[in-house]
């Protein structure tokens, strides 16, 4: 397929269901489906704090959609230059950079918003800065912050796999999973900047539950750029697996070797297996349990939101 069907593709993926309440951050939600998305997250929207909050919805929908678009214009770019038109490119180019404009968009919104100085209200402000641990479980975070470490065990791991298998004619499978590793660790190292500048943003409300929902909008801001990190971080770890598997099968190698086949493919499938468990279990857990939701609200807010 061209690069232009895995725009529209990546477009449908990302971007649009991510943007789909503002319609990009174009325009500001329904107040029926505003009040939805506000059950969704937990917090109350009396009718004199719905603008403010739609604002703040819309800012970082936004910000998404135009971090999403910027990041497809370069993944096309990047192709056309470097990749002559080889289809098989295409598809990792442009999801990765969409997946990772969309996320960065939306931080960016978030943590370069500053605002004004002139509002008459009174401004309601916490005894205490925020840290990561207010917005993210633990699962989330010891995800995230193992990147590194994985991401280098995963290539030592793969390199020593490989070493025990044949050479084979074409691009070296180590060579293109070291790059993608090496693409996944500069991509940990933009989010940790993002998630600092995000936590770093000032918030100027009118009311605790103003700041609450300032707050909900920063955690889902921070979650998407850990989500996106950690699955890089796994999609890195396949394509070594991925360069074993195909070393195994080229060429016939499999047929006169089975038994050591077998050994070498199930020992890298529970390795690889293993290292992608210890960066997505967290996430995980905390997504299918539940317990993500409303928990930058029990951190900050143990004793509930005033109204």
């Amino acid at each position: 397929m061209s690069i232009a069907i895995w725009i529209v593709i990546a477009l449908v993926s990302f971007v649009l269901p991510a943007t789909e309440l503002t319609s990009g951050g174009k325009r500001r939600p329904k107040i029926t489906r505003l009040r939805q998305y506000a059950r969704s997250i937990g917090l109350a929207l009396p009718d004199h704090l719905a603008p403010a909050v739609a604002t703040r919805i819309q800012r970082r929908q936004r910000g998404m959609s135009m971090g999403g678009v910027t990041g497809i214009v370069l993944a096309t770019l990047i192709y056309i230059v470097f990749f002559n038109n080889e289809d098989g490119a295409a598809p990792a180019l442009v999801f990765y950079f969409a997946a990772m404009g969309t996320a960065l968009g939306g931080a960016w919104a978030i943590a370069a918003h500053k605002p004004s100085g002139l509002a008459q209200h009174p401004v309601v402000a916490r005894v205490r800065s925020v840290e990561l641990a207010d917005y993210l479980t633990r699962g989330e975070r010891f995800g995230f912050w193992v990147v590194p470490a994985v991401l280098v065990l995963g290539s030592v791991t793969g390199i020593l796999f490989l070493g025990q298998l044949p050479e084979v004619a074409g691009t070296d499978p180590a060579v293109i999973a070291s790059s993608v590793a090496v693409g996944a660790l500069i991509t940990w190292g933009v989010a940790v900047v993002a998630l600092r500048r995000v936590l770093a943003a000032p918030a100027r409300s009118g009311s605790e539950l103003e700041l609450a929902w300032d707050d909900a909008e920063r955690a889902l801001g921070l979650r998407q750029v850990v989500n996106l990190t950690v699955g890089v971080a796994g999609i890195s770890l396949l394509f070594w697996l991925i360069g074993i598997g195909e070393t195994l099968i080229r060429e016939g190698f499999y047929r006169g070797h089975e038994e050591f086949s077998l050994l070498i493919g199930s020992g890298a499938v529970v390795a690889f297996g293993a290292l992608i468990a210890i960066i997505a279990a967290g996430p995980l857990v905390a997504w299918l349990s539940g317990y993500r939701k409303g928990y930058e609200q029990r951190q900050l807010w143990p004793d509930g939101v005033a109204l």
